[in-house]
């Protein structure tokens, strides 16, 4: 076991990690601006990646294998700074290069990969787990919301398309059906026009930090849940959303739809009016609507426990173990 380039005897407390954590990173703009300068490690054990950037520092081989969670700055230059999906291009062509197996967290991501690189990597989905505390504990009310609301909760910016769902929920008419649509997430790049946006919309309430508690609350007195993001990885909060009994609202032809299923009400994130439609038929389900989809997106989270992917990581690994028999390094 290795972490960046110390042996795990060494010991890692909060302080080294972050030390640690810079000085992988400057190692990593080094290598990016001087491929040569920067010696990559060797190993003659098989080395698993938890981070693609990572094999920027290996040589890596066939015997190698690598955790891809999206390929989004490939996919979708436009929501990420030229730098990073240079640095990207540079590490999946590597891997395309080299051949290792993969792991990818959603078929999405394995099919867009695919899609680039072609099938020449052996390749593995295994989902990661939901949290099993989110639907279970304490509950504490969020201060300034009550009555009927609609959830959102995810980073807050560009990516998570916030803004097309602001304006989508002021197109349905909802505030005037007394119903209010709450926000809540951590900030990253386009946060500042969403802010704007839910500013002067009414109806609107855009949370700060919520704790586990609140948001316990949250999707336990929320009438539906909303997430038409431009891209996901994988979607853990549509997966949070199901596991507390709410029906998602998700982004049609996505990823979310192989979390949710058919039961979801899938629209085009890139449309207003398609997503106001679908703000609009959520609040109108009946109970015994709601029951009935709750039953099918209950059955597909059997997918996303804690068991199923302890059980598909040694089974990954098993694999490996069994074509090279011996112990497995691992970069993390």
């Amino acid at each position: 076991m290795k972490i960046w380039r110390l042996p795990e005897r060494v010991g890692v407390n909060a302080l080294s990690r972050k030390v640690i954590g810079r000085l992988w990173a400057e190692e990593d703009r080094l290598r990016a601006r001087y491929p040569k300068l920067v010696p990559r490690q060797r190993s003659r054990r098989a080395v698993l990646h938890l981070d693609p950037m990572t094999v920027l520092g290996w040589h890596v081989t066939s015997h190698d294998a690598v955790l891809c969670h999206d390929l989004g700055p490939l996919t979708h230059p436009e929501l990420f700074a030229p730098s990073v999906t240079a640095l990207y291009e540079r590490v999946y062509a590597r891997i395309a290069e080299r051949q290792p197996r993969m792991a990818f967290v959603s078929q999405a991501s394995k099919a867009a990969f695919q899609r680039l690189y072609g099938t020449g990597s052996p390749a593995t989905v295994i989902y990661p787990p939901i949290r099993t505390g989110v639907a279970g504990g304490a509950q504490h009310a969020v201060d300034g919301v009550e009555g009927l609301f609609l959830l959102t909760v995810g980073s807050i910016g560009r990516r998570k398309n916030q803004l097309a769902s602001i304006r989508a929920f002021a197109r349905a008419g909802l505030a005037d059906a007394g119903y209010h649509y709450v926000i809540c997430g951590s900030r990253e790049p386009g946060s500042e026009a969403v802010i704007a946006e839910a500013e002067q919309t009414p109806g609107v309430i855009l949370l700060p930090y919520v704790s586990d508690e609140q948001l316990r609350w949250l999707y336990a007195h929320a009438r539906g849940f909303v997430l038409v993001s431009l891209l996901e990885g994988f979607g853990v909060p549509v997966a949070e959303a199901m596991r507390n009994g709410l029906v998602p609202l998700i982004s049609a032809d996505s990823v979310l739809e192989e979390v949710a299923g058919p039961s979801a009400i899938a629209v085009d994130p890139h449309s207003v009016e398609a997503i106001a439609a679908g703000m609009i038929q959520l609040a109108e389900l009946r109970p015994d609507q709601i029951a009935a989809r709750r039953v099918d997106l209950e059955a597909r989270l059997d997918a996303f426990s804690m068991p199923t992917f302890v059980d598909a990581w040694r089974a990954f690994l098993r694999a490996e173990a069994e074509c090279h028999p011996a112990p497995s390094a691992v970069s993390v």
